[in-house]
């Protein structure tokens, strides 16, 4: 499979601190990637340069062919990049649906009404809510709601940072279910992720992080349970 996304020899600083060094990483179209490590690793970092959130050191980031590197967020999402933040990261004064409204402005100016249909379909407690304010959610269903947003928007590449966060674990197993079917579906998916068996279980491939570099590579079924990921994600605790 050819890239879509190829990330080569990238170098992220906050001011003097260089944070990731020399990281590399590639997604093929339709390809379930997850990329693991501990709190402070450097994942998350990895993932805002490739949206263009933050400012790169060093190297070049590629999406289906094109230098992005220097690309706004706004040109990466166009282009069919979109990430889902950690944290649940919604517009809260705004209702359900509008929020997921939002999320088809990349593809449409004045919104898709027609693609609203199937989230409420994915996700049913958000049809229950449509007309409700983002802020009367709980945690864990704006965070689903963020998952929404960004599937909406038919994305060519799904970037998921931590989306169990807040999240019961049926939830959490629906959200990368949906995932999966869409990887199928011929949308790559980039997924950082704490929980690691979830993880590996629906990934295709893993890179392993540590200390802003990438430490190891791998099929997700060779990589549960390994020494490799026991030294590089606990730390060999």
């Amino acid at each position: 499979m050819s890239p879509l996304l190829e990330v080569n020899d990238l170098h992220v600083a906050y001011g003097k601190a260089e944070v990731v060094h020399g990281t590399s990483l590639a997604v093929a179209e339709g390809e379930f990637v997850t990329l693991l490590g501990r709190n402070g690793a450097g994942k998350s970092t990895t993932l805002h340069a490739i949206s263009g959130l933050i400012g790169k050191r060093g190297g070049t980031i590629r999406f289906g062919g094109q230098d992005i590197t220097g690309a706004t967020p706004r040109d990466i999402v166009r282009a069919g990049l979109v990430q889902v933040l950690e944290g649940h990261r919604v517009f809260h004064p705004l209702t359900v649906e509008d929020n997921l409204l939002i999320g088809t402005y990349a593809r449409a100016p004045r919104g898709d009404r027609s693609k609203l249909d199937a989230m409420y379909g994915l996700f049913p407690e958000l049809a229950e809510r449509r007309q409700q304010p983002a802020s009367r959610l709980s945690g864990g269903q704006q965070q689903i709601l963020a998952v929404a947003q960004g599937i909406i928007a038919e994305p060519r590449l799904l970037i998921l940072d931590e989306p169990s966060g807040g999240l019961a674990p049926m939830v959490i197993d629906r959200i990368l279910d949906v995932a999966k079917n869409l990887s199928r579906d011929g949308v790559a998916i980039l997924l950082v992720e704490q929980l690691v068996e979830k993880a590996l279980a629906h990934a295709d491939r893993c890179y392993l992080m540590a200390t802003g570099r990438i430490v190891h590579e791998g099929a997700a079924k060779d990589l549960a349970g390994s020494d490799i990921l026991h030294s590089a994600y606990l730390g060999g605790a």
